[in-house]
This record gives C-alpha cells, structure tokens and sequence, in this order.
C-alpha cells in the first residue's frame, strides 16, 4: 500500500480540527447556539377561510392529517393569522350570531381534539369581507362581538377592540396580535386595512414595556405590509401604506423580529428594516398545497421553515351562505402523501448572537430574489 499523499493528510487534519472547532462550540453559517430551552410555534393563517361543518364529509381526515402533523411539530402553540370562516352572514345581530353558533365552534374544536392551543387574529371574512359600505360597514362591530365571543383571545388590548387585538407572552418571547379593520376610507370601503391612533398607542407601549424584558418580539395581522406579494383567489387586500406605515416604523423602532400574516393565499417572504414579514398560509378547500411555518424559538434566534404538502380536490361544491363559488366538496391526502409528510419549502435563521440581527442560510422562499417585482 502507498504512502498516504500529503494533500491527504492536511485533508484530514483540516476535517479534524473542523470538526473539533465545532464540538467547542463554533458555529456554521446560520447557526445558532445549541440550547436545551428550544421551543416551537407553528403559524397557518387563512386556516379554513370557509364555513364548513363538523365533522365535514370528505374533509376530516385531511384536516385531522394537516392539524396533526402541526401537532407533531411539538409546538406551545398555533397562530392564524385570520380568516377562519366564509363569514358572508348578513347585516343582522341576530343572523350573524346565528351562523356563527353554527361555525365557529366546530372551527374552535378541531384544534381541541389535538390538544393544540390557538391564538387567532381577526381576518376579513371574520367581519364580513371586503368592501364594507352601508349596511355591511354598520354590521361589522356585531361580526366582531361574535368573534370575541366564540375565540375567546385575551381581553388585553385597546378598550375599543378587546379580544380582536391582544397579547400573550410565553417564555422568552412576546407576542401581539392585532386587528387591521379600522375605520377609514380607502378602496375596501369604510374600512382601512392599518394599525393607528389608539390601536398604534396601545401597540407601542405593549412592544415598549415587555419588549426589553424577552428575547423576541413576534406581531400577528392579517393582511401585509411590505409589498409586492404572491397571490392565489384574493382581493390582495394591504395594509395601508406599507412600509410608510407609522405601524411599520413602530415595529422597527422597537426591534420587532417577525410579522406574520395571511389574506393572500400565496407564499412571499421579505425582510427589511430587520423584520421578517411571512405571507403563507391555507385556503383549504381551493388551494392544492396547504402550507404551515414551524418556528423554532432558540435564546439568541429564530429558525423558521416553511412545510407544504399536496392536496386533491374534489369536482363538486360545498354550499356557502350568500357566496357563489364555494370550496369543493372533498379534500384528499394521498396515503403515499402522507408517509411522505409535509416536506420544507424555504428556511432562514434570524441570528441574533452578536447582537446585530442577521438572516442567514435563506433557502426556498426565503431567497428574495425570486419575490415577485414591484
């Protein structure tokens, strides 16, 4: 046998002392410390974004296989970023309560039945959808009444929106959940998609007084803010102003590190301002690739990825009240698909070590440069 060659051996001795520099605790790019006090949420906005019984010929092992497979991610909790429900039910107290009595609690129970807890924000089909004028405008404080009632989500924020705007903090991270219908004018009609006036003052002394005592700060809305983004079978509803938002430079200002958010129905990930915004999420019962973020909370960062999985859909209509196009009549998960699981479609670790923020080892949808252009 010959000698080995040189270029053998410094070969060797760099992967040793590679492998010895990260047993000591150097770490690869994107990386962040190891640590035992790891824990996970997941996010799944537009979870369903129709009204739909329960149990729900033709949909419950599907949906038991998505909320299941969340579940097993081993998380606190789930976030949903709005739009539960169809929500088309009138102007009425009386009929808007009745159709949610008959929705939401189903809504509320399939997570029950996987022991998995669940912060909901307030979607646009929670109040009605899109545009608000007249009668419809007039109803929306009813819509919300009954959301507050049937989610039950902390009773924390501005006087004018308990249970629709809210906070919770768990372990060493905080957590906010706003409420984007505000009145105002815009193209939605008397609504206008933003975060101001009390609502933003309550927001900037919540993110004020626990921010500085968590490691991570985490806002839920459901409609974007930085811009452009994907979209499948939406209005493309946007907070107003974007990233001129005095909601925007609050976060900035106060060092918030993800905004999740839905109403969109496609995947854009876009960081700026050392936020990173997350649009994702269901439409399921349209859409034939659900998708979910697991988010894995570490001291000195975040790890996000982003978990699709292939759904077949039905040929024929479930009814929705006052809405034409309902979702199909059966969603399936192939078993094949299902040993396969939920399989990643984009990564990025939100490294916070040095104290300076940085986003590394982007993969999938988290590479910008395949976002959609202005």
């Amino acid at each position: 046998m010959k000698a080995p060659s040189k270029i053998l051996i410094l070969l060797v001795v760099a992967l040793f002392s590679r492998t010895q520099g990260l047993q000591a605790g150097e770490q690869t790019p994107g990386a962040v410390k190891a640590d035992p006090d790891a824990w996970r949420f997941v996010s799944i906005p537009d979870f369903l974004n129709f009204d739909i019984e329960y149990p729900q010929k033709g949909w419950e092992d599907a949906l038991g296989f998505i909320v299941g497979s969340m579940k097993k991610e081993d998380p606190a909790f789930a976030m949903v970023a709005g739009d539960l429900v169809m929500g088309h039910w009138g102007t009425k107290k009386e009929e808007i309560d009745r159709w949610a009595d008959k929705y939401y609690p189903g809504w509320v129970q399939r997570f029950k039945d996987h022991n998995l807890k669940v912060y909901a924000a307030l979607g646009d089909h929670e109040v009605a959808d899109n545009p608000w004028r007249g009668a419809v405008a007039t109803a929306v404080p009813f819509y919300k009444d009954a959301f507050r009632r049937h989610l039950g989500m902390p009773l924390n924020g501005p006087e004018h929106m308990q249970g629709t705007a809210f906070y919770w903090l768990h372990r060493n991270a905080l957590f906010v959940s706003v409420d984007v219908f505000e009145k105002g004018k815009s193209k939605q009609g008397e609504i206008a998609a933003g975060v101001t006036d009390r609502q933003l003052e309550w927001f900037e002394k919540v993110v004020g007084e626990h921010g500085p005592k968590v490691d991570h700060i985490v806002v839920m809305g459901h409609t974007p803010i930085l811009r452009p983004v994907r979209t499948f079978s939406s209005s493309g509803m946007l907070t107003v102003k974007g990233h001129d938002s005095d909601f925007w430079k609050v976060m900035g200002k106060h060092g918030v590190d993800l905004y999740l958010c839905g109403e969109v129905h496609a995947v854009t990930c876009t960081q700026r301002d050392g936020i990173q915004q997350v649009a994702h999420g269901g439409l399921i019962g349209r859409t034939t690739k659900p998708n979910y973020m697991v988010v894995t909370v570490h001291q000195d960062g975040l790890k996000l990825e982003i978990k699709e999985i292939d759904l077949l859909n039905g040929k024929g209509r479930l009814w929705q009240k006052n809405k034409s196009r309902g979702p199909w009549d059966t969603i399936t998960i192939t078993g094949e698909r299902k040993k396969q699981g939920f399989t990643s479609i984009g990564k990025v670790v939100i490294n916070k070590q040095s104290g300076a923020k940085k986003f590394e080892a982007a993969s999938g949808f988290f590479i910008e440069l395949n976002n959609p252009k202005k």
